[in-house]
C-alpha cells in the first residue's frame, strides 16, 4: 500500500471485467468503464460510490493520508481458495463527503481500483454481496476518521492490463 495514491470504490455495474467474477487466481485482467471507456481519474470519481487520493484535488471525493494498511487472507473453501481484503485507510480531509456517502456504500456491491504512483492500476474483484463498509470516527479536539473495508474474491489483487 506504500505506492497507492488513490483508491476507487467502484459499483460493480460501472466497470467492464474481460472475465468472470467466479474465475480463479487472476493476476492480470482487461479493465474499462461500462461503456468501454478508459480508466480515467475523472471516470472513476464520475461513476463511484467514493474516490479517496493523496492529493486531495478534484478528481476525489477525500483526502486519504499515507499509512493505508491491505490485510489479504486465504482459506480454501469447497469453491477453491476464497481470498479476503481488507482495508484500512486513515482519512484526512473530506470527512462530510463520506458521511454522506456511506449509506450507499454500507448496501452496495463494489469493486476496489487501487491506483499507484506510477499510474498502475490493479483490481479488488468483489464476489457478488460480499462487500462491506464502515467508517471509524472520534470526534474530540481533532476529528479523526477511518475507513474499513472488506471484499472476497477468488483472487489475489489482480494488475489491470493497460492497452
Amino acid at each position: 500500500m506504500q505506492e497507492i495514491v488513490r483508491i476507487d470504490f467502484m459499483p460493480v455495474a460501472a466497470l467492464k471485467v474481460a472475465v468472470p467474477f467466479a474465475k480463479r487466481n487472476l493476476t492480470e485482467v482487461g479493465v474499462t468503464m461500462a461503456n468501454n471507456d478508459a480508466l480515467t481519474d475523472a471516470r472513476l470519481k464520475a461513476a463511484s460510490l467514493l474516490s479517496l487520493n493523496m492529493a486531495g484535488d478534484a478528481t476525489a471525493d477525500a483526502e486519504m493520508q499515507e499509512g493505508a494498511s491491505h490485510t489479504p487472507t486465504r482459506k480454501r473453501e469447497l469453491m477453491g481458495t476464497v481470498f479476503t481484503h481488507t482495508l484500512q485507510i486513515p482519512i484526512e480531509s473530506g470527512f462530510d463527503t463520506i458521511r454522506t456517502k456511506e449509506a450507499a456504500l454500507q448496501t452496495a456491491d463494489f469493486h476496489i481500483v487501487l491506483t499507484t504512483y506510477g499510474g498502475e492500476r490493479y483490481l479488488l474483484y468483489e464476489v457478488p454481496n460480499t462487500s462491506q463498509f464502515s467508517v471509524e470516527e472520534t470526534t474530540a479536539q481533532n476529528t479523526k476518521m477511518s475507513i474499513k473495508t472488506t471484499v472476497v474474491s477468488m483472487s489475489g489483487i489482480i494488475r489491470i492490463q493497460t492497452t
